[in-house]
């Protein structure tokens, strides 16, 4: 079974018989004929029977006609669809954000142009964590996404920009003073309460940051271990602890928490856009903007 069927099945009922149809559609009277026929051995019912010179629906032919016509208008309506997304005048882009990316940065910059630009597409912005946005992108959950990512992995399907490098910085309650407002020595935070976080959740960044302590002889002393930044930077404005954060949170400060850096820890943290590769109209025209945002 073919459209065509269903158009010339559809045209005979609006047009009351084979002959009338044939010339709103410009086509051979027999051609539809065979066409009917076709569909009738197909569906194993009679959609027409013969009255005097003509033709007329069947019980059957009522009932498909009424389902047919739903069916051609919603293939009229995708193709209006398809035509609009092609010109960037309407569809959906998923996009994933990390929030703390979401607060200052080419990631609010880009979205907030895309909006005002391509006020047709829709912006479906998902909160989500950076292991989950590259996972999403690369199954096709996500159309892109921003997030970190230190595992050099490239996985066929997802492409990637990199858009900057953030650090590690060290969050602690605004009443630690310390005794100079320097970068700080790893002697002046040596023993005091840290608050880690937990190696599943990020376990490239983990082993780093680990790696990185040690290289400067800093041993935390670690009293609690959580699963995200937002959680260590609540009990660090509590006074449970200092905790070493990605440096993107100075964007965000809870009231009783300074950012300090600390000398000789560092630990690069890539901040990319990836997105499906190839990556479709729609989020070309996203690229373009972003591509805009990074030039500026």
């Amino acid at each position: 079974m073919e459209l065509r069927h269903l158009r010339y099945f559809v045209a005979v009922a609006e047009h009351g018989g084979i002959r009338l149809a044939a010339e709103y559609l410009n086509v051979a009277q027999p051609a539809i004929t065979r066409q009917i026929k076709d569909l009738e051995r197909e569906l194993g019912v009679s959609l027409l029977r013969r009255e005097g010179r003509g033709v007329v629906l069947t019980d059957a032919g009522r009932a498909y006609a009424g389902a047919v016509r739903q069916i051609l208008d919603d293939v009229g309506e995708a193709g209006v669809a398809a035509r609009k997304v092609a010109e960037g005048r309407g569809g959906r882009l998923a996009i994933g954000l990390l929030e703390n990316a979401s607060w200052a940065g080419i990631a609010p910059l880009a979205l907030q142009r895309f909006a005002r630009s391509h006020p047709d597409i829709a912006l479906d912005v998902r909160p989500m964590a950076s292991v989950q946005q590259f996972a999403a992108v690369a199954a096709g959950a996500l159309d892109g996404g921003f997030a970190y990512r230190l595992d050099p992995a490239d996985r066929p399907g997802v492409a990637s920009i990199l858009l900057r490098h953030d650090d590690v910085m060290l969050a602690a309650t605004r009443d630690l003073v310390f005794d100079h407002d320097d970068d700080l020595d790893p002697s002046d935070i040596d023993g005091l309460a840290m608050i880690g976080f937990h190696r599943e959740a990020a376990p490239v960044y983990h082993d780093r940051l680990e790696a990185a302590m040690a290289g400067i002889g800093l041993v935390p002393n670690l009293v609690q271990v959580v699963g995200d930044e937002t959680t260590m930077l609540s009990l660090v404005s509590a006074g449970v602890g200092c905790a070493l954060v990605n440096s993107a949170n100075r964007h965000r400060p809870p009231p009783n928490v300074q950012f300090r850096s600390v000398r000789g820890l560092s630990v690069p943290i890539p901040f990319h856009f990836f997105h499906r590769d190839p990556p479709g109209s729609l989020m070309d025209r996203f690229l373009a903007v972003l591509d805009g945002c990074r030039r500026d």
